[in-house]
This record gives C-alpha cells, structure tokens and sequence, in this order.
C-alpha cells in the first residue's frame, strides 16, 4: 500500500532507484553516441502490407509496431518532436526516427524529459542536474547548456512557449521557473509559496496560454492518499500572474505492485491540457480526472477501472497508459468514453506520446516502443 510518506515509498521501492539516479553526477559536454541503427519493424496483428484501414481511395494502412529498444534498463518516460521520439532512459536519451524507425543512444543522464518543437530543444532531468540541448541533428540531441537544480526525489519538468517549470519533488526543494531560447537557458523563480508549501509536489505540467504558460503541480496536500493540483499563470518572462485556489483530487489509496522504481515524477499524477481542461492520469480514482478551467475549475471523473500511469494528447483524443497493462486506451474528450484500445507489447509503461501518425510509449521494463497509428 503506497501513501504520501515518500520516506516508507522509498523503503517499499527497490534498491534499483539508487541505480537509476546515481548517474545524476556525470557530465559530458559532448554526447556519447552509438551508430544510429536502422531497425526492422514487425507487424502489428497483421503482415504490414496488409490492409487494415481503407482510406476511402482503395490504398492501405499498415500498422508497424517497434520494441527494438536500444535501453537495457528501461525508459522512464517520452516525448515527440517533430516526427522524433525522444526518452528518458536513466543513463541516455533514446531516439527513434518515426518515419524510418531508426534508432540511437545518447550517452546522456535522463531521468525525467520535455521539449518545445517550435524551438528545437529538448530538456532533461537527472539527479539535481538539469540538461537542454539543440536538435540541429535530431538523431544525435546535443547538450548546451547544464544547470544545477534543487531536485528532489519524484521531481517532474515540463516545458512549452518559452517556459521551462521544474517540481519540487519529494520536499524540502522548491519550484524553479525559467525562460529558455534556442541558445540559454536563465532562472526566473527560485520558488513560489503556494506551491512550494505542501508536502511534495511530484510532477508538473506546462500548457502555452496566449504569450505566456499556466503550470499545473501535482501535490501531496498531507492527508492520507490526498492529492491536489495547484494552477500558476505566468507570463512570458516566467512571471506569476495569477494562483487560483487549488484544486483537491479526488481521494484515496492505490495498491499496484509496481515491481520496478517508481522514480521520477509519474507519481502519482500526469496530466495533459487541451481545450481548456486538464486531463489528469490519477492513480487513486482509478481514472482520468478532469479539471475545466474555463468553468472555475470545476472537478469530473471519467472512471476507467484501473490505475493510470500518464496520459497524452494528439490535439484531438486523449491516449493512456497504466501500470501492468499492455494497451493504450483512446478517449474521446467529448463524450469522455474510451474508443479504442490498442495492444502493444509493453510490460511496465510509464510514459506515453503521440502524433497524428505515431504513439511512443516509455517502458520501465522493455524500453521505448513505438508504433505508426
């Protein structure tokens, strides 16, 4: 039984945490790559030149499915930028060309990632250290520039139009903000109150609004399995603008054996933005709790029956994973049911990312799996 004590979380969790984050003192200023290597794909279900959804012209549409990981320990979790997928892998950064579906390793630390397309870069976090690096080769992510954070354990970083938030973690480390270009990378906030005063703040996720971003943290608001979400609106030199009241989640305890550490973030909330709500992955209500922020934040449930583990969005549906499942369930927003199910070959997913033509998703087992839609 998981609740809000990180310090009985630790005991419970495997040694293997440690392993997963003692790579956190390394620094290279220049990535260790292998070859990128082109891989095989295999067939979803049916031969990859075999129709399986006609587009109305008589052509077909074949599924191809990838679990050639070059991640022996797994990947924590994932994001596409375009037309790359890009994971978190402990000791590297895997990635895969969704067109060709080749793939490298980047012998940089990542435990926790984000990207902004419109700019290029990508972001890592691992340890107390945070990474940003150019794609002017995608295949090969170069880092530029390394700060030193106050990470904590379960600490989360998100970023989008121009703003970079970092979580606090397990306590006793603030929220950080910061501005980034194409180039650099500059502290805004060392810590806002509201955020900071509560007993974690696991995860965060950054939405771009108008010239600026609203944040959204996950926290450990102290009650036993209670868990809320704290809004910040910033503007575009990373500024607070506004803090609406909080929002509790819906309480109570969630019992998965996890099997593997659960580190960073993903603990025990992910959450996605699209048309004005928050979708919010929450393990403790079994389903997706979503947040209307253009209705005073008014609270909802769309109940799945399991526990989530993260959740993404196409701009259009919403795709989930959980823990111990091997599918990736679709969500129609609009009438908030599940439309689809996918079956991939996963083990412990942790991670999930799409595009309009592919879904990635992070195995803490089995690594980064990708798949044409």
């Amino acid at each position: 039984m998981i609740k809000t004590n990180y310090a009985l979380l630790l005991l419970l969790l495997s040694a293997g945490f440690l392993g997963a984050c003692s790579s956190s003192g390394q620094d290279s200023s220049t990535p260790l790559e292998q070859e990128p290597v082109a891989q095989e794909p295999v067939g979803a279900d049916v031969p990859p030149d075999e129709d399986i959804e006609p587009d109305g012209q008589g052509d077909a549409t074949a599924v191809l499915v990838d679990g050639n990981s070059l991640a022996t320990d797994g990947c924590q979790n994932v994001v596409i930028l375009n037309g790359f997928a890009y994971a978190a892998c402990g000791t590297g950064i895997e990635v895969v060309d969704l067109d060709s579906f080749e793939r490298n390793f980047v012998s940089q630390p990542a435990d926790d990632i984000t990207g902004d397309a419109s700019l290029g870069v990508l972001f890592t976090q691992s340890g107390t250290t945070l990474r940003q690096f150019d794609l002017v080769n995608p295949m090969a992510p170069n880092p530029i520039t390394t700060v030193d954070t106050n990470f904590a354990i379960f600490s989360g970083v998100s970023a989008a139009n121009g703003i970079l938030a970092v979580s606090g973690g397990s306590g006793g480390a603030n929220t950080e903000i910061y501005t980034y270009d194409t180039i650099s990378l500059s502290l805004v906030l060392p810590g806002i109150a509201a955020v900071d005063n509560q007993i974690g703040n696991p995860d965060v996720h950054v939405a771009a609004s108008g010239d600026g971003a609203t944040a959204f943290y996950s926290q450990d608001i102290g009650a036993a399995a209670n868990w809320g979400l704290q809004i910040v609106e910033l503007d575009s030199s990373g500024n607070v603008t506004a803090i609406p009241e909080a929002v509790v989640l819906t309480p109570g305890q969630f019992f998965v054996n996890f099997g593997l550490p659960f580190s960073p973030a993903n603990i025990p909330i992910e959450g996605e933005f699209l048309d004005g709500r928050l979708y919010v992955a929450h393990f403790a209500a079994e389903g997706i709790e979503v947040i209307d922020t253009s209705d005073s934040n008014a609270l909802s449930l769309i109940p799945l029956g399991y526990e989530p583990t993260n959740i993404a969005t196409d701009g259009s549906q919403l795709f989930v994973v959980a823990v111990s499942r091997d599918i990736v369930d679709t969500i129609d927003p609009t009438t908030e049911t599940v439309v689809d199910s996918i079956s991939l070959p996963l083990q412990l997913p942790a991670g999930v990312a799409v595009s309009e033509t592919h879904i990635a998703v992070a195995d803490r087992v089995l690594g980064l799996i990708v798949t044409s839609r």
